[in-house]
């Protein structure tokens, strides 16, 4: 039998048998420890990335202007990019090099803006990645509009946990 932390180095983060394609794993555990933000981890990078594309870096859609794994916002993207980068607004495709650390950056930049909202902070973190924190601030947790891709996150967090 093969010891599982061999066979996949980032099973301390992610759980090996998870559908978390390979080649992404590395840059999630990147995002996902980026900062010791209470509620952020790679199983809840993971299932943002579930939730918001099923893992398809190819993803586009033109009409709400989202690419990528992490459906960015061209426009929006440029301020979770390196600090040498900002600013730069990158045209479509969006690289998961470019697209999931800047998750983690903006969870490291918007969960600490989300504390004293009542409710588990990471799953305030994917409610505000899908609309902002202002919003999840308003609304003091997550708004119903939120809670099914809310509850989506969940499950896929719950089943990329180690």
């Amino acid at each position: 039998m093969v010891d599982a932390s061999v066979a996949d180095p980032f099973g301390r983060w992610l759980r090996p048998d998870s559908d978390i394609p390979r080649e992404y794993r590395a840059l999630i555990v990147e995002a996902g420890t980026m900062c010791d933000e209470p509620g952020l981890s790679p199983a809840l990078v993971a299932a943002i990335l579930k939730t918001e594309s099923g893992f398809d870096a190819e993803l586009h859609d033109v009409a709400k202007d989202e690419y990528g794994l992490a459906r960015w916002t061209p426009s929006v993207l440029q301020y979770y990019l390196p600090p040498d980068r900002r600013g730069v607004i990158l045209t479509p495709p969006l690289s998961p090099e470019d697209t999931i650390p800047a998750v983690g950056r903006y969870l490291c930049v918007r969960l600490p803006l989300l504390a004293g909202v009542p409710g588990d902070p990471g799953l305030l973190g994917a409610a505000a990645f899908r609309s902002s924190d202002e919003v999840i601030r308003g609304e003091n947790g997550v708004p119903e509009r939120f809670r099914s891709f809310v509850e989506r996150v969940r499950k896929h967090r719950a089943e990329y946990q180690p």
